[in-house]
């Protein structure tokens, strides 16, 4: 394994959905050109076979719209590309959520209140 294979495999991915979308690909027989020709002429999205491959790799965010319009082509609900075929339960939710890197939120210390 190369060094940088091996340092994008330590790295937090950018979405959750990019595994299930590629495991809901293959059960489909599709290739990144089916799903790329889909979003252009179904729905007027232009997103390249590149950035398709990103975000099944976790190195690409996902926008809400591209979210819904993947669940829509794949007929599938969109919990089922954020989680797969089980959601986890309310108390596995943060461990999921710790293997994804949040890129535009970021968590502010707790101001102290004067008493």
């Amino acid at each position: 394994m190369s060094k940088k294979t091996k340092h994008r495999n330590q790295e937090k991915r950018l979405n959750l959905c990019g595994i299930h979308l590629r495991n809901i690909r293959s059960e489909r027989n599709m290739k990144l050109a089916d799903i790329q020709a889909a979003l252009e002429t179904d729905y007027g999205i232009v997103l390249d076979r590149t950035n398709l491959g990103r975000i099944e790799n976790g190195e690409r965010a996902v926008t809400d719209i591209e979210l819904a319009i993947l669940a829509h082509l794949l007929e599938v609900p969109i919990e089922r590309l954020l989680w797969g075929e089980t959601p986890p339960d309310a108390s596995k939710v943060g461990e999921v959520l710790k293997q994804v890197k949040v890129r535009y939120a970021t968590r502010r210390p707790r101001q102290r209140e004067d008493t």
